[in-house]
C-alpha cells in the first residue's frame, strides 16, 4: 500500500503545503491541549502562514544536502519524511508524518527505514531527530529502531520556548 516519491516542486508543492499544514495544525493542537500552548501567539505568525513562509525555503534545502519523501497512495499525498545534512558524517530526520487515517499499517516504519537507508548512502555515522514529548507513538517507533535520548543539538529547528516539550534522539548507523 501506497507508493514513497521524491518530493518534485513542480507537482507537489501544493500537496505538500496543505500536508504540512494539517501536521503543523496536528502539533499545535497538541501542544494547546497537553501544555496549553498557544503556537501562534508564541511564534508571532499563522501556522499557516509558517507553513507558506518556509515550505519552499525547507524543500529547496534538501535539493543540495538531503531527501524528501512523500507517501502517495492514489492520487492522494498521505505522508512525508525528510532526511537532511547537519554536518559531516550526520544527518537529520524531519517532518516525519503519516496522516491519521493511515497509521497502525506500518507505512511510518517503512518511512523511516527509507530514510535509514538512504542515511547510509550519504555515508552518516549517525543520525539525529527530535520528536515533541507528547509523541509516544513516534517516540515507541524510533526506539524500536535503535535511537536513544540525546541532549538537544544545536542544529535544532525547535524554537526555543518549546524545547523543553521535546525528546532529542539519536541513532549510530
Amino acid at each position: 500500500m501506497g507508493e514513497f516519491v521524491i518530493f518534485d516542486p513542480s507537482a507537489h508543492r501544493s500537496a505538500f503545503i496543505e500536508l504540512c499544514k494539517e501536521y503543523f495544525d496536528w502539533m499545535a493542537s497538541e501542544l494547546q491541549k497537553n501544555y496549553d500552548i498557544d503556537v501562534s501567539s508564541l511564534l508571532g505568525i499563522t501556522l499557516r502562514g509558517y507553513v507558506e513562509s518556509n515550505v519552499d525555503e525547507f524543500a529547496t534545502s534538501l535539493s543540495s544536502d538531503g531527501v524528501l519523501y512523500l507517501l502517495r497512495e492514489k492520487e492522494e499525498i498521505i505522508g512525508m519524511g525528510a532526511l537532511r545534512t547537519l554536518k559531516e558524517g550526520t544527518g537529520e530526520i524531519k517532518r516525519m508524518y503519516i496522516k491519521p487515517e493511515y497509521r497502525g499499517k506500518g507505512l511510518g516504519r517503512e518511512m523511516l527505514q527509507l530514510l535509514l537507508n538512504k542515511g547510509k548512502e550519504y555515508s552518516f555515522s549517525e543520525i539525529y531527530l527530535e520528536t515533541g514529548a507528547f509523541m509516544t507513538t513516534a517516540q515507541g517507533l524510533y526506539r524500536s529502531v535503535g535511537f536513544h535520548d540525546r541532549k538537544e543539538y544545536p542544529e535544532t529547528e525547535v524554537p526555543p520556548q518549546l524545547r523543553r516539550f521535546w525528546i532529542f534522539m539519536e541513532k549510530r548507523i
